[in-house]
Formats: structure tokens, sequence, C-alpha cells
């Protein structure tokens, strides 16, 4: 009995071990802010995140805190839900967004993962975007001000259209002048005879 206990024990021991360093290699990471996964893409020593939420709504405005075997990194993502960093050092231990973890690797330095020696690209899905980004709480506010753009967009088109339609229609009072006047009569020719006619009656 003592024997398959200890057997039983150091199975699960080896088991826990396998799955932590499973874990700390895996691409993947799921916790109960966000889902994390990567690859590697891009440049030497630049880190790509892409940040949305779970209806793969892009999250903007989100400061994001990348640590490194070096130093730590601030980026903040663009109304894409994008951002991209150079970083120095070899391996990354984490990521936060609005200072809480999203990603954490506490074994990159041994186990050499993940590698910043061939650029990193993460995509995030934010299950609490209400508590690691911004973004959550000005998408909104966004999308109300790309309508309101919209809608003044159509409305100053409309008025264009409407001004060449009533310059097209109008007639220049010139030309209405030069339509309403009537030709006058030449009667200077009958001014100029009828003395002359007159006076040759006279003399006879």
């Amino acid at each position: 009995m003592k024997r398959w206990a200890i057997f039983i024990v150091v199975i699960f021991v080896v088991g826990l071990i396998g799955n932590w360093f499973w874990k700390e290699l895996s691409p993947n990471q799921y916790g109960p802010l966000a889902d994390v996964t990567w690859k590697t893409n891009g440049f030497p020593n630049t880190v790509h995140v892409h940040l949305e939420d779970e209806q793969g709504r892009p999250l903007a405005k989100t400061l994001l805190t990348v640590y490194t075997n070096d130093d730590a990194f601030d980026f903040t993502t663009n109304l894409q839900g994008d951002a991209k960093i150079v970083c120095s050092g070899q391996v990354l231990f984490g990521i936060e967004s609005q200072h809480r973890t999203v990603f954490s690797k506490s074994l990159a330095m041994y186990t050499g993962s993940p590698s910043l020696a061939d650029g990193l690209d993460f995509h995030i899905v934010a299950k609490r975007p209400d508590l690691i980004s911004r973004g959550a709480g000005i998408y909104e506010e966004m999308k109300r001000e790309e309508e309101l753009l919209e809608v003044l967009k159509k409305n100053e088109e409309a008025r264009k259209s409407a001004d060449v339609s009533a310059d097209e229609g109008a007639t220049t009072p010139s030309d209405e002048n030069d339509a309403e006047e009537p030709a006058q009569p030449n009667t200077d020719s009958e001014d100029d005879s009828t003395p002359a006619a007159k006076d040759s009656g006279g003399e006879q």
C-alpha cells in the first residue's frame, strides 16, 4: 500500500509540474479578466497587441504595460484597438491593461517563451472590459459621434444640392427685362418730313 501511495503522489506531483510548464509554454492563456493568444510575428523586439471585447468591438484609448526581463513599457491602443511598441529585452513576462494583469509568464526567463527575438503578436479578448479598458466606457460615445457626423454630412450634401437646383432654375434680372421690353417704333423720319411738306404746300 505504501508503494502505491508513493506512486500516486509522484504521479500527482509530476502532473502538477507538467501542467504548470504547459501553461508557461502554451500560446493561450485564459483568465477571469481576458483570454489571450499570442504568436511569433513581426519584427525583432516589437510587440503588437489587439484588444477587443467578446463582441469583437475594438477597445480604444486603453493603457497597456508590457513587462520584459529588461524593463516595463507603456503604450495605448488606437481607435482600432491596436497598439505597437518596440521593447528591449529577450523575453516577455506579462501584460497589464489599465494596471490589471491580463497575461503572465512567471517562468519566461527559464523557458525562453515568449521570446522577443522575432516579434510577438497578441490578441486579447476582454471578458471584463469595464475593469481593464477605458474603451468600454467610450465605445458607445464614439459610435454616437460617428452617427452625428454622418447626419451632419448628409444634411450638408442635401443643402448643397438644393442650392444648385435653385441656381439652375433662377432667371437673371437682365434677361427678364430684355424679354419684357417691347420694341419702340422709329418716328424720327416722320417728324423730319412733316414740316417740309407743310412748307411746300404754303408756297403754292
